[in-house]
């Protein structure tokens, strides 16, 4: 959640460490394969059907495509490719279960930092770029919004508009903020949208918060249940492409062979077997640099810790049972933490970050205490003890509610999980192709990809997709929700080969993956820091 905010003059800036990002300076989370995790996330319960571990057909010894990754990007990435492509064999592998890693573990926040980054990226990238970078970001409420229209999985999904407010406790930085946001509407005109921005006792009794704050900028976001809307969607592309589309959980990709004079295709080893393909798309994000070691120092994994919480019984005045979310920046170093609320069941506060973790060792993939500690006590101090109130008991579950029963905690704190996102070296999505002198191996030769045949001839009809080779979506600096859909989704029609002038017009250029961006994100990165958006928000 959130890109950082810096005045740095840097050709990539870097930034101080904050929100929940569990970090020792130099010793971060392995960047090797998927590891299980050791908590359990409340999202993921109940797990669907396809999110189960269940006895699988053989690993095919071959296929037209092989995603690895079974997340938000894979489901965009699945979805686009068989909706638009042509009668292609298309295996995703996951290490674990499906949606599994950052996106069934994450706040279900749809809400990007715009104002707070636009005048950084101004100066790093160029006023059109900058605008464009923030559009794209923007236009992923109302894409998500559709496309669970269009699988009619809204009420599902919970997907919903929220007022999303972010609340300010220190005056300078709100000052700053303001003075942003100033620069931002100024430059952005009729795409900025609407932002309002309410000062000392008119903020706190709008919003129903603590004496504390001192003033709030509100604007449309978004919500979601992250995890049913990746399943929903899989369960139904394997619903509808039988023979064209399979998953496979329990098989992580240990490794990766270029072609041979003996096998044209690339040869990607798992756990359950070999299977050959002339296209490998990389949409694991934060364990992209495992099977792309050249990736290594550029895109890294950062872990953060997500709680579910019962609300004090006061708090609906606040949250409107789910119509608002909120990012708390608590001072201008420390900082921010994000939350949303469920609106059914206990409507339960969907409450992360954790800024505290810094101190904390992440190498277990246990969520560490500071952070625990953190997020498990700083609501009722933003929303002040007048507007939380007392306590919540648990309900009794009716039948239809008895999930989880027994595995959640009585108390505030229901459930307390961490998961483990992704950091770009500079800031930005890698985005594309994969060019060979990353990748560190060869690509398949144009003769080897996809192809139909006339049905009465036999004859080579067509191609089926653009020239072999490795894709790549990852490196969404914990902002995976306003970046990873379309990301993934402009990633398909690339490898579809089609025609991407449409895409052009949304996807950043600079969001491509090149030799020279690699060296210059490598060059320019400290391993002491995280870098941009709201995670560090508006400290000189």
């Amino acid at each position: 959640m959130g890109n950082c905010v810096s005045r740095s003059k840097q050709p990539f800036p870097v930034f101080s460490s904050s929100s929940s990002a569990e970090k020792n300076t130099g010793n971060y989370v392995s960047d090797g394969l998927p590891v299980a995790e050791p908590t359990t996330s409340f999202w993921t319960i109940p797990a669907t059907p396809i999110g189960k571990p269940q006895s699988q057909k053989n690993l095919p010894s071959h296929a037209d495509v092989v995603i690895i990754g079974s997340g938000i990007s894979g489901a965009s990435f699945a979805r686009t490719l068989l909706e638009c492509g042509d009668c292609l064999h298309v295996v995703m592998l996951e290490a674990q279960d499906v949606c599994s890693g950052a996106t069934g573990r994450n706040g279900g926040h749809i809400f990007p930092a715009t104002y707070h980054d636009y005048e950084d990226l101004k100066t790093r990238v160029g006023e059109n770029m900058a605008k464009k970078m923030v559009r794209f970001r923007k236009a992923h409420l109302d894409e998500i919004l559709a496309i669970t229209a269009e699988e009619s999985i809204t009420e599902y999904t919970q997907c919903r508009a929220v007022e999303g407010v972010d609340v300010y406790f220190d005056k300078p930085t709100f000052k700053e903020a303001q003075r942003k946001l100033q620069v931002y509407q100024r430059d952005m005109g009729e795409y900025a949208g609407s932002y309002t921005c309410y000062e000392g006792l008119d903020a706190q009794e709008r919003f129903h918060l603590s004496p504390l704050a001192v003033g709030c900028i509100a604007t449309r976001a978004g919500a979601i249940h992250p995890y049913r809307l990746v399943t929903s969607i899989l369960s139904r592309l394997l619903t509808d492409y039988p023979k064209e589309f399979e998953i496979h959980t329990h098989t992580p990709c240990t490794s990766i062979d270029e072609p041979t004079s003996s096998c044209p295709f690339y040869r990607l080893t798992t756990a359950r077997g070999v299977i050959t393909t002339p296209h490998i798309v990389h949409l694991t994000n934060a364990y992209a640099p495992a099977l792309l070691p050249a990736l290594k120092g550029v895109i890294l994994p950062i872990r953060e810790t997500m709680t579910a919480q019962r609300p004090g019984r006061n708090l609906h005045a606040s949250t409107l049972h789910g119509g608002r979310s909120f990012v708390f920046f608590d001072s201008p170093r420390k900082g921010f933490d994000y939350l949303t609320q469920l609106p059914e069941g206990e409507h339960e506060l969907m409450f992360g970050a954790g800024f505290e973790s810094s101190m904390d060792s992440a190498a277990n993939a246990m969520y560490g205490v500071h952070s625990a500690a953190h997020v498990g006590g700083a609501m009722p101090i933003y929303f002040g003890a007048e507007s939380w109130g007392a306590e919540a008991l648990p309900t009794t579950p009716t039948d239809e509610q008895d999930v989880g029963v027994g595995l959640w905690a009585e108390g505030r704190v229901k459930a307390i999980w961490s998961g483990l996102l992704s950091q770009s070296a500079d800031g930005m999505p890698w985005v594309g192709n994969v060019p060979v002198n990353v990748a560190g191996r060869k690509a398949p030769t144009a003769s080897s990809a996809p192809s139909a045949l006339n049905s009465s001839t036999r004859k080579l009809k067509s191609v089926l997709t653009a020239a072999p080779g490795e894709w790549i979506a990852a490196g969404y600096s914990g902002e995976g929700m306003v970046h990873a859909w379309l990301s993934s989704k402009a990633v398909a029609l690339m490898l579809l080969g089609e025609d991407l002038t449409e895409v052009k017009t949304w996807l950043p250029e600079l969001f491509s993956v090149t030799e020279d961006r690699v060296k210059m994100a490598k060059r320019t990165f400290k391993p002491d820091v995280v870098l941009s958006g709201k995670k560090r928000v508006f400290s000189p």
